[in-house]
């Protein structure tokens, strides 16, 4: 088989094949010998802020160790979601892998099913990541964590859970109440295990406590550790963190304050891995690599003059901490490009935004799950602001004649949607 005809076979299972736990993806595993019992790994769930999060890792641990990294979704082709240091998994190695996990997959259909999209692509990674001999693989959690496709491993094969922001988001598959959530979320927790958690919310800290004392697991929070941001703006962040009583100094190219979270999730789990002789890396190495790290679509400048920002914030909470980190901007006028999943809640992510422009322009997103531009700009009218459709390539040229030297172009509302955009601002072709 071709990459794209395996990309073709994969996108059917889109929304299909859901199933409750992960007995299937572990069924198949099995009749492959079970790869992922040979691989080491760092696990990470959350709302918001795990693919930051996976990346600060990558970046830090790259040049002394072969690190694979599993994300999701992709910025630009399904390759860019597994990667081996920079490097993604060739087109031939996708087809390849593709090819034999489709053949193989007769073996469970009968009694299991097919695989569905995410449990094909995190099948795919581990074959990857096992043949290639990778000394530890950094896999983000797909949605919830404890049925998660991605969480299949023992306490023998994790080093440690990582457990970034938790807020309301896929409702109707995780719970209604954070709580429930955040017990999903919580599942990636393993007997004796080592975690890490970037929370503060007491009724999220109660659950992951109580998951953590049933097994056995230690956990360490960030809340505990001393720090400040000292300056943010569009080049970049300076925070200092008190580690072990040492006040210690970081910067990040990064830019919005919410990513200092993420990178205090990252930084000390590293940090807790070499105090504990599981992995070797010095703070002076995670200080100067962590500096130059920096994530896709995610409070991303892709244009300078006029200025242009990209944000993949795809739920309230995201366009919550986007917005905090607007007023380190200083701009004299936000133009505003949205689009949203339907599954997303609307009304809260335009009320979040609305005192800070009083337009925006909804483009229609490429992808079954998009809300209609018109409804959204239905809505947006409730809290104030006038909204508009136009197709993107429309949108931005509206802006950029109005655009005046101090304001900020912002495209955000879906990771989806900002990857479509980014492809046609740095003219690339995207494939979902």
């Amino acid at each position: 088989m071709t990459y794209q005809e395996v990309v073709k076979n994969i996108e059917t299972r889109i929304g299909k094949f859901k199933s409750k736990g992960n007995i299937r993806i572990k069924k198949f595993l099995e009749k492959l010998g079970s790869p992922h019992k040979n691989l080491k790994v760092i696990h990470i769930a959350g709302t918001n802020g795990k693919g930051s999060t996976v990346n600060f890792i990558k970046d830090i641990l790259k040049e002394d160790y072969k690190v694979g990294s599993f994300v999701s979704p992709h910025l630009i082709t399904y390759c860019d979601r597994i990667k081996i240091g920079d490097e993604e998994i060739s087109q031939a190695d996708f087809a390849e892998i593709g090819e034999l996990i489709i053949e193989r997959e007769k073996d469970i259909l009968e009694e299991y099913g097919d695989l569905n999209l995410f449990e094909f692509l995190t099948i795919m990674a581990i074959i990857y990541f096992e043949r290639e001999g990778v000394d530890l693989a950094i896999l983000e959690v797909g949605m919830g964590g404890r049925a998660d496709s991605t969480n299949i491993f023992t306490s023998r094969e994790k080093l440690i859970s990582l457990i970034t922001s938790i807020s309301m988001d896929h409702m109707e598959y995780l719970g209604d109440t954070i709580e429930e959530i955040a017990d999903a979320k919580a599942g990636i927790i393993q007997e004796d295990g080592l975690v890490v958690t970037t929370n503060r919310d007491p009724k999220i800290l109660g659950v992951i406590e109580r998951e953590s004392k049933e097994k056995s697991a230690e956990v360490f929070y960030t809340k505990d550790l001393t720090s400040e941001i000292e300056k943010s703006d569009l080049k970049g962040i300076d925070f200092k963190v008190k580690l072990d009583g040492v006040e210690e100094e970081f910067h990040l190219s990064q830019i919005g304050d919410y990513q200092v979270e993420n990178a205090l999730g990252a930084i000390y789990a590293l940090y807790l891995l070499n105090k504990r002789g599981i992995l070797k890396i010095s703070l002076d190495d995670i200080k100067e690599r962590i500096k130059t790290s920096t994530w896709k679509g995610r409070m991303e400048i892709v244009s300078r003059d006029p200025l242009i920002i990209l944000d993949g914030a795809h739920n309230f909470d995201g366009i919550k901490r986007l917005v905090e980190s607007l007023d380190n901007f200083k701009f004299k006028k936000l133009h505003l490009i949205m689009s949203i999943l339907a599954d997303k809640e609307h009304k809260k992510m335009l009320e979040e935004i609305a005192s800070y422009t009083d337009e925006v322009v909804f483009v229609n997103l490429d992808y079954k799950r998009g809300t209609s531009p018109e409804e959204l700009s239905n809505e947006a009218s409730e809290y104030g602001l006038r909204g508009q459709v136009m197709t993107f390539e429309e949108a931005l040229a509206y802006y950029k004649k109005s655009y005046q030297d101090g304001d900020l172009i912002l495209i955000t509302g879906s990771l989806y949607f900002v990857s479509e955009a980014r492809s046609k601002i740095l003219n690339y072709d995207y494939s979902i």
